[in-house]
């Protein structure tokens, strides 16, 4: 299973497995914009002064897999129906979706990758307009608990109070189930449940 994780899930990610875009075996990747808002928006500066500390470790997938005309295909359509206010069946309001969730999605479309993302509106919309190309989204949780199954990462409390972390920097809440298989994959409570 090939991950591509937006802004939030690399900044949930990266303490706990710093090689995770480098080695193979976690099977993650990220693209350049993503990586450029994480170094360039203030509010991750405030929010994470410990991100540049990672600056070499985030890398981005090369320029000719998220520059093809299959991206460009699916971009053009996912902003297509933005620009056409496409309503979320779910909550009954517009699906609002930044540029770079547009391409995120479409270089996830085009690549046949799951996406990580604590963002419901754009896995809702990813569901509800490209339901049977898209692969799915796994929360940053599910992908601890996927390195932990898989015997990739061996939990501590070290690693333990990077997830700690996520619940005092508000970051997006992670779902019961996953919170679950946490308790039953690592013998402990996740921090705030």
């Amino acid at each position: 299973m090939d991950i591509l994780c937006d802004t939030s899930s690399v900044m949930m990610l990266i303490r706990i497995v710093p090689d995770m875009f480098l080695d193979k075996r976690y099977r993650c990747y990220t693209l350049n914009l993503i990586r450029q808002e994480i170094f360039r928006n203030p509010k991750f500066k405030n929010k994470y002064p410990w991100r540049n500390d990672f600056r070499t470790k985030i890398q981005a997938l090369p320029g000719s897999l998220t520059g093809n005309a299959e991206i460009n295909r699916y971009f053009e359509a996912i902003n297509l129906l933005i620009r056409n206010i496409t309503i979320n069946a779910k909550t009954g309001r517009p699906f609002d979706l930044s540029y770079v969730d547009q391409v995120f999605l479409a270089c996830a479309l085009a690549n046949g990758y799951k996406i990580s993302t604590g963002d419901e509106n754009l896995a809702l919309f990813a569901i509800q307009e490209f339901g049977e190309e898209f692969r799915g989204n796994i929360s940053p949780l599910g992908i601890i608990n996927r390195w932990i199954r898989e015997k990739l990462i061996e939990w501590n409390g070290e690693l333990h109070s990077c997830v700690a972390d996520w619940k005092i920097n508000n970051e997006h809440p992670q779902s019961p189930k996953q919170i679950r298989e946490f308790r039953n994959v690592t013998g402990r409570r996740y921090p705030g449940s």
